[in-house]
């Protein structure tokens, strides 16, 4: 029963890693030279996003997350933004990289969104694990002069 107990917290802990975590991406190729000033903006604050998880810095996550923040995985789990920080606090998780491709980003003014696809490899009580193939929608908005992540959905797919 212990043995069951310890991979569904592995495999729960896994999924929600892979819901969080992806490589920093680059605007796609398809518009302007730099994709415009709050393109870049909305990318740097998703580099942020995700520093914050491979440091385990819970300050700075504590900062990036808007109060409402939500995470839906593929199967309708939902995490809020206490239960992640939480995640990040756990000794036990350590992230080590994430492989990411096909990533894109899209703003204006007031919100942005960030996509693409990832695998995050790290262990977990000791035991190395790599994530399932996911898709990720990350999407930020403008607030007091700051972006924030309201939201991240999370898709499995397949990798190459």
């Amino acid at each position: 029963m212990l043995r069951y107990g310890i991979r569904l917290t592995v495999a729960v802990a896994t999924f929600l890693l892979g819901l969080a975590v992806s490589a920093v991406p680059t605007p796609s190729p398809s518009g302007a030279a730099a994709g415009g000033v709050s393109e870049q903006e909305v990318l740097e604050a998703n580099r942020e996003y995700l520093e914050a998880h491979l440091r385990r810095d819970t300050d700075a996550l504590d900062r990036l997350l808007a109060p409402e923040f939500t995470i839906r995985g593929r199967y309708g789990r939902v995490a809020n933004k206490a239960q992640r920080v939480a995640m990040l606090s756990d000794p036990n998780l350590v992230l080590r990289y994430v492989d990411s491709e096909e990533a894109r980003v899209s703003a204006d003014e007031e919100a942005g969104e960030v996509s693409g696809r990832a695998v995050v490899h790290g262990s977990y009580l000791g035991r190395e694990f790599t994530s399932h193939p996911y898709r990720y929608v990350r999407r930020f908005e403008r607030r007091d002069g700051r972006w924030q992540v309201v939201g991240v959905e999370v898709f499995r797919v397949g990798w190459r």
